[in-house]
């Protein structure tokens, strides 16, 4: 009987206990409201809003109201989108349109690559570095985007693969371009905002 009542006196003395998740502070769900805001803000002036919220609200905790982060993130997602792309490209012997679609896709994403890197630097960046690291970006963005039209250009004949994969790759094509043309808009608010936002 004694070791019954002990069982018990400490099961109710460990269930009257707060949990250790609620001891420990937590961020006010106004303040990650409040990121997730900005972050729509600046889709709203994209040709693609709602695909950009979809893509960018989930990393506001890590953009933290600044346009700088924010144009990195989207770049990262334009990159991860021509990745994808080149991933479902399948493998041709003719020479042929997937073959020049899946050297322009490699391009692509190489350019994007490099537009995430001259953007991971604004934020550290000062006076005319500031401009360089945005241009440059901007060029490497519209150098993707013009590998992304000519790989949804080549798709267009028939006989450049079958009806299916067709379908699939310029659908593919279509939410990199839409992913790219994102973080072109993005990078162009870095102009008018303050880049160490």
């Amino acid at each position: 009987m004694q070791l019954v009542f002990a069982f018990l006196v400490a099961v109710a003395a460990t269930t009257s206990q707060p949990p250790v998740a609620s001891a420990l502070p937590s961020a006010p769900a106004g303040a990650e409201q409040a990121e997730v805001e900005f972050v729509r803000g600046c889709c709203a002036r994209t040709l693609y809003p709602r695909l950009c919220c979809a893509g960018l609200a989930p990393r506001a905790a890590s953009v933290h109201y600044s346009h700088a982060r924010l144009a990195l993130a989207s770049a990262n997602l334009t990159l991860a989108a021509l990745n994808a792309l080149a991933a479902r490209i399948p493998a041709s012997s003719g020479g042929g349109a997937l073959d020049d679609c899946t050297e322009v896709v490699a391009s692509a994403a190489d350019q994007a690559a490099r537009a995430a890197e001259r953007l991971g630097g604004v934020e550290q960046a000062v006076g005319l570095e500031v401009l360089w690291r945005v241009d440059d970006a901007r060029t490497w963005l519209s150098a993707a985007m013009t590998n992304e039209d000519t790989c949804a250009d080549g798709l267009r004949p028939r006989g450049s693969a079958t009806a299916m994969v067709r379908a699939e790759l310029r659908a593919r094509v279509r939410r990199a371009e839409q992913y790219t043309s994102i973080s072109l808009a993005l990078v162009d608010m870095l102009v008018s905002s303050n880049p160490r936002r």
